[in-house]
This record gives C-alpha cells, structure tokens and sequence, in this order.
C-alpha cells in the first residue's frame, strides 16, 4: 500500500504521540542543544548546523563548514486505566446491549524509541550558506498487550468475549524520513533570509483488531525564515514549514471481527484485503524566537511553536472494491508550545542550557487517539556544550516530559473505550558538531 501514514482507517488511526511525546504525533528531537533551553531560541541562534532545522536563515550564520550528528534515546512510561462503567453504544447491534464486565490489561510492550538526525552547513561565499538536514519529524512507534480496555461479553451475539481496546488499536508503526537542502542568506549585519525545499516519505503499518492499515508515499514541502537584530544585544528569529500533503496507496485489510462489526452498522464487507487509496496532510508549523544578551556570558531565550494539526480533521479511504468509504475522525485542535530558556558560557570552551516549555495537546476526551494518547504537558530540560578541540564541539541534554493524565471516552467502534492514560517520558541526547 502506498501508505498512510497517519492514518487510518476504519480501524484506527492516530498516530502515537505518546511514544514521541510531542503533540500530535511530531517528533521535536532534532537538536540535542536546542532541546537544553527546551528548544527557546533555537529560530535564532547559529550555535551549530543543526538550528538550520528551526529556521534556515541561521546558516547565515555559519562560516565553516561544519557537520552536526544528533542522537536521541527515549523512555515512554504508558499506562491505561479502564474504567467500569462502559457499555457496547455506537452500532446498531441486536438486542441485548450489553454492560461492561471486566476491566483488561492496561501496559504497552515496552518502546524505546532511538531518534537520530543529520545537519551540514557549506559556506558557499561570504554571505550565503548551504545546509541539509535528514530528520524524522513525524513518526510512532506503539505496541499494547493484547486484550486491554473495558471488557464485553458478546457470546449472545456470538462473538464471545471482547475488550474494547483491540478494536482502537493494538499496534501502529509510523515513520518519516525528510531531506531537506536550504540556503541562508546574510543581506546585511542584522538581518538574514533562508529558504528550504524538503523531501518527505512516510512508511505506516497501523493495525487493530477489526483492521489494518499498510503504506507508503513521498510528497514535497517548503520552509522559509527569517532572523533580525535590531541592535546588539536582541535577536529575533522566525521560521515557518509548509504542511506536506500525500495521496497514499496501499492496503486496507478486514479481519473476521471487523466484518462482522461493519456488516452490522450497514456497511457490508467480507473479510480480507483490499487496495485503496487515502489523502493525508501533515501540519504546517511557524516557530517564533528571541534571545536576549543579558551579559556577555548569559542570553535569556524565548520560543513559540505553533503547529497546524487542524489539518488533520479526517481520514477517507477510497477503493474500489469497497461500497462504502472508511472514515476516521480526528478534529483535532492546533497545538502551540511556549519555551523559556537560558545560555550561559562559564568560559570559552563550556556553555550551560537549562529550559521549560509547557506544550498544548491536540485532542479531547471524545476525540483522544489510541495509538495517540496526547495529552497538554511540561517540559524540564537541561544541557551543556563542550569545545574539547578547536573544530569540535560536544553537546549533551537531558529532559523529562510530565504528561497531564488523559481521559478518553470513545464508542465509535461500537465497545466503548472508557478510561485514563497516565504518560511521561525522560529522554537524553548526545551531539557532536564538527568544523572543517
């Protein structure tokens, strides 16, 4: 299937935010410096190749060449509650209804994501500078225990006993790969451009037990930004990324249970595989920064990022072979995360970071995804940069993630699935910048 990405399908779809841990299903590890000031300033700052990623008008900035590797290790602790009152609601199934009768388990498979991303800068003249970057900027990677959630006995139905969870989501697996070559122009002391073109291809396996969803595309997308400073001691950054649209073909498959659910709510398939075809949009974002010079050691920074998951409002898979098409809902709501950070150099080979940042969720009680429990959430950070030679540099982070409880409350596959995940996340980060 050419995929799908985030989607998906009668079946499911969401893409794991918690396991990223940033809304939506965005992955913010990119930069292990940016992450030590919680990512505050990193639209504006040329601290290395890998800022060109916030905002490409800082390689304007860079004046030797220079290459940025980032590796990220993450630790997602997922835990879902059921509560005891849900019931079968949502489909027009033959009497008896029936009542919730016990409570399934609640753990994911244990999921240590390893991120990595690539940066280089060229300085092609005075005032102008190439960069590339290869990310991941969008991806999940999520696995429950089978039989979780509320718990429904349907032998009068003849499906015996059921939990609602397996029907949301039972294991999703997405992932992006972005190549994106940008150039930063200085066109005076204070103020810089850039402009980028990326390259994206997504690669989703999202399953549950009613259906599963594989698939795969590429599309393209843009980036611009912009750095100004006014005088000496302010500096202000702003960036923004296109939202990058796929048409995904794949496969859309129907396990026995979703065949028989979806000929019950009137829509009639057999069980099996089928081709189809689905439009996604991932989101458009805009980063806002400043840094401030307190002294000649310490800046103060400030960042907004505004990312346009409202894009994502549904999910509709067309075949052919199908009489119906498979929808899913999202609604989700943008989502806007606020950055405070500070920069301090102890001499000329060490610079301390430390940051916080609280981060919007995209979703609700009635519109929480399952292979996307996102949630509003706090970030604590903290950094530091090492020069142990003249052309390398060394950067480390830590940060860990509180996640708000998330309560969910969905019928749309029929079972309801009624409860509370409880999240948070640590993650470390190692980078090493190299000038030639």
């Amino acid at each position: 299937m050419k995929k799908t990405g985030a989607l998906l399908i009668g079946s499911a779809l969401g893409l794991a935010a918690g396991q990223t841990m940033a809304s939506g299903f965005g992955v913010s590890y990119q930069s292990v410096s940016a992450m030590g000031t919680a990512y505050a300033g990193a639209g504006v700052l040329s601290e290395n190749a890998s800022n060109q990623w916030y905002n490409p008008a800082t390689l304007a900035g860079l004046k030797k060449t220079e290459l940025s590797v980032a590796v990220h290790q993450v630790w997602v602790d997922t835990h879902f509650e059921a509560d005891n009152d849900g019931a079968i609601q949502g489909l027009p199934l033959p009497p008896p209804i029936a009542a919730q009768t016990g409570v399934g388990a609640g753990d994911f498979e244990d999921v240590e994501p390893f991120v990595g991303s690539g940066f280089l800068a060229v300085p092609i003249s005075d005032s102008m500078t190439f960069g590339l970057s290869v990310t991941a900027p969008f991806g999940t990677k999520i696995e429950y225990e089978d039989g979780w959630g509320n718990g429904y006995d349907l032998t009068a139905l003849g499906l015996g006993p059921v939990t609602a969870g397996d029907a949301y989501s039972t294991e999703s697996d997405l992932k992006t790969y972005n190549i994106n070559p940008s150039i930063g122009i200085e066109l005076s002391d204070s103020l810089s451009v850039g402009v980028g073109v990326s390259y994206q291809k997504l690669d989703a396996d999202i399953r549950n037990s009613l259906t599963r969803l594989e698939g795969d595309d590429d599309a393209y997308g843009w980036n611009v930004g912009m750095t100004y400073s006014p005088d000496d001691n302010n500096h202000f950054g702003v960036g923004y990324r296109s939202e990058v649209s796929y048409e995904v073909e794949g496969d859309i498959t129907f396990s026995p249970l979703g065949s028989a659910l979806s000929t019950a709510s009137g829509n009639p398939v057999a069980a099996g595989q089928y081709s189809g075809t689905a439009d996604i949009d991932l989101p458009a974002s805009l980063q806002l920064s400043y840094a401030g010079d307190l002294s000649d050691q310490t800046q103060i920074l400030l960042g907004v990022e505004w990312m346009e998951w409202s894009s994502l409002d549904a999910l509709v898979v067309e075949s052919p072979d199908l009489a119906f098409q498979p929808t899913e809902t999202f609604d989700w709501e943008n989502a806007v995360r606020y950055s405070l950070g500070v920069r301090h150099s102890l001499n000329e080979s060490t610079v301390l970071r430390f940051g916080v940042a609280q981060e919007e969720s995209t979703q609700g009680t009635n519109n929480r995804s399952a292979i996307s429990p996102d949630s509003d959430r706090v970030w604590a950070t903290l950094g530091a940069g090492f020069t142990p030679m003249e052309n390398m540099t060394i950067d480390v982070g830590y940060a860990h993630v509180f996640v708000d409880d998330a309560d969910i409350n969905r019928t749309d596959k029929g079972a309801q699935l009624k409860g509370t995940y409880e999240l948070d996340a640590d993650v470390i980060g190692a980078q090493m910048s190299y000038r030639f």
